[in-house]
């Protein structure tokens, strides 16, 4: 039987939790788009979860999606994304991300100790937020083979850039 646990909070929920995680406890922040869930997404969320003792998972909203991705995404919407995200086992939080650059939510939650993403972003939005805060960015490499845009491309027939943009 499967059981339904909930993942997915609101700032406010996770903030609680976070100050009442022993200062010894590694929480980690990771951050995306999390449209067609894949095997690199799975990826990338594990070795997050690997790296810290509470993994929290910021979902960008909608419209910071369409403005980098293109019109066309995200292909699910911000409410199915989050409830995706926030059913995996390796994810502690999933929380709302209002736009692509977690630097609000990294200050509001107040205790991050490690930002991560994928190393196929040269500049990764909230670097400099986390340093200020005293705490570090981990790259986590990129799964080659995987991604949504192919996906999507794959499906459609259209070519896409990974930033939505027909070829």
């Amino acid at each position: 039987m499967c059981k339904w646990v909930k993942a997915f909070h609101s700032l406010e929920e996770v903030r609680s939790i976070i100050k009442k995680l022993p200062n010894q406890k590694t929480v980690v922040y990771t951050y995306g788009v999390w449209d067609l869930l894949h095997p690199g997404h799975i990826n990338l969320l594990r070795r997050a979860r690997e790296i810290g003792d509470f993994l929290i998972v910021g979902v960008v909203a909608d419209e910071p999606v369409r403005k980098l991705k293109g019109g066309g995404r995200p292909v699910q919407n911000f409410d199915d994304r989050l409830s995706v995200v926030g059913s995996l086992r390796c994810v502690d939080a999933a929380i709302p991300q209002t736009l692509y650059d977690p630097s609000d939510e990294l200050l509001f939650l107040e205790r991050i100790d490690v930002l991560t993403k994928g190393d196929d972003w040269e500049n990764i939005p909230g670097t400099e937020t986390i340093e200020a805060m005293g705490g570090k960015m981990v790259k986590l490499g990129y799964s080659r083979g995987y991604s949504t845009s192919q996906t999507i491309s794959k499906l459609t027939g259209e070519t896409v850039t990974s930033h939505g943009e027909p070829i």
